[in-house]
């Protein structure tokens, strides 16, 4: 019979150690002992659990010419550990040819169902244990990152260092983070303009175009704080410090964080200057009624734009309504300019939009608020621990694992956000810092409207007074954090000067 060998290892270091070479010499002995002609050898350092491979595929090409009869491997598994699929797709090509599969010790013919069956067996075994190896792989990857060692391809500013074992810094790429933070939180350029200020200085170290994406990732990953930071397919999240040199501090990293989420899907700033920017987009907004984030949507021309403080898309609540708030901002404008002017007049005045007393009562209530989220946290928090386990026994996909994950973590970031803002309103309260002179210095130094402020500096210093806000129906609260005290300011929403938009719009609808 003519016979071809084919050999395989999963890595390189088992092809430098000793099984190829093993393979080699004891199926050489095999087929000499069987008396057949050998026509070819093929080799492939892959795992089993491929199909496409480029000495099997090189094996098939041979097998459908008829050049062999019986193709000889050390295992059936180092054949396939192939899906139910690709092991047919492999069998029905040996069976249509006539190519029987051999072992040191045992033949197969695929048209003997009998044999067929035990090959089968055979592939299923051996699927069963890559999928063992698999577990056992990423069990002492995970042990590894709990003990503060990294594992796996670093950034393209980094290598790693096989005799020290540790990653360490390409000098000549230092540059690039540092140059990217400049552009994104100092000039407010958008991931596109800043992609283009690096291809004017050079490509990325592996010689291609930066472009909105590979910029996205050096804004997001934490790896440039020295965090390597990996999610498992158990629904574990594990991260390990000081993996890699620092190229910036942690707190910048916060800081681009919270610009992204202020920034959401609509706001680009381009390497022009931006003379149309609105005087809100700086603060982050969610809904008074449903908690989901209100997006300051523009609608209109670029020459005469309407900015909206609306969702994105209508929710039904648990009480049948439907949540679809969209409030045009001439509504809030004039009225938060009126604010700021009244704040810094008067104390009788400001006290229309800013509660200066330390009442009992609203201490109580946040006393209250704080026990019941603390609560509420911990309860998401053993939801998660209770998916993984619903995933493990298998009643949960990984799929449905990962959006429930979602949901909960959502949620429970709400709920730490609302959390932190009621821990520090609490402290303020309790302080004896707060006064109406405090709040009055403050908002004297952003009474800016009738100065020589571009829309920009006006957005960010509204976005770094009032980081956040939250809207209602007839009125939206700008939450305060400066030096640590904590105060919401209540501006009232004005009657549509528009109504006839909404009668349109119901009528469309209809």
């Amino acid at each position: 019979m003519r016979a071809a060998i084919y050999i395989r290892v999963s890595t390189k270091l088992q092809e430098e150690k000793y099984s190829l070479r093993a393979q080699t010499t004891e199926l050489n002995r095999y087929v000499e002992q069987q008396g057949w002609r050998l026509v070819d050898e093929f080799q492939d350092i892959e795992s089993g659990g491929k199909l496409h491979k480029k000495g099997l595929n090189a094996l098939l090409d041979i097998v459908e010419e008829g050049k062999i009869d019986v193709v000889v491997c050390i295992d059936q598994d180092r054949l396939s550990r192939l899906d139910t699929i690709a092991w047919e797709y492999l069998k029905s090509t040996l069976r249509e040819n006539k190519v029987k599969i051999a072992e040191p010790g045992t033949i197969v013919d695929l048209d003997d169902e009998d044999q067929e069956f035990v090959s089968d067996i055979k592939n299923l075994i051996a699927k069963r244990e890559k999928k063992s190896f698999v577990k056992r792989m990423m069990r002492g990857k995970r042990q590894r990152m709990r003990e503060g060692k990294g594992w796996g391809q670093a950034p393209y500013e980094y290598y790693y260092d096989k005799k020290e074992e540790q990653y360490k810094l390409k000098k000549e790429w230092a540059w690039v983070i540092p140059f990217i933070d400049r552009l994104y939180l100092e000039e407010q350029l958008g991931m596109s303009s800043i992609a283009d200020q690096l291809n004017k200085i050079s490509k990325t170290p592996s010689g291609i175009m930066w472009n909105e994406h590979l910029v996205h990732t050096r804004l997001t990953t934490k790896a440039y704080h020295g965090v390597q930071e990996k999610a498992f397919a158990n629904g574990e999240v594990i991260a390990a410090e000081n993996i890699y040199p620092k190229l910036r501090t942690k707190e910048t990293w916060e800081k681009i964080q919270i610009e992204r989420n202020k920034r959401g899907n609509q706001y680009k700033v381009t390497s022009r200057k931006r003379n149309d920017l609105h005087l809100l987009r700086r603060t982050y907004f969610v809904c008074g009624e449903c908690g989901r984030k209100i997006h300051l949507a523009a609608h209109g021309t670029k020459e005469a734009p309407r900015y909206y403080l609306k969702h994105g898309r209508k929710l039904r609540l648990a009480d049948g309504s439907v949540c679809d708030v969209s409030i045009n901002t001439v509504r809030i404008e004039g009225n938060i300019v009126q604010a700021i002017k009244d704040i810094v007049t008067s104390k009788e005045l400001a006290k229309q939009y800013v509660n200066l007393e330390n009442e009992k009562e609203e201490i109580i209530q946040l006393e209250q608020n704080i026990k019941n989220n603390e609560q509420t946290i911990q309860k998401h928090t053993t939801k998660i621990e209770k998916l993984i386990d619903l995933y493990l026994d298998n009643h949960l996909t990984k799929d449905q694992l990962n959006k429930k994950q979602i949901e909960i973590k959502n949620i429970t970031e709400n709920l730490q956000s609302q959390l932190k803002r009621d821990k520090a309103k609490l402290e303020t309260l309790k302080s004896d810092s707060w006064s109406y002179d405090f709040l009055s210095e403050l908002f004297e130094s952003i009474n800016f409207f009738d100065s020589d402020f571009s829309p920009l500096e006006r957005a960010m210093l509204m976005g770094n007074i009032f980081p956040e806000g939250i809207v209602y129906r007839d009125h939206i609260i700008l939450k305060a954090n400066i030096g640590g005290l904590n105060f919401d300011v209540k501006v009232l929403v004005d009657e549509d000067p528009f109504p006839w938009h909404y009668s349109k719009r119901s009528k469309e609808q209809k």
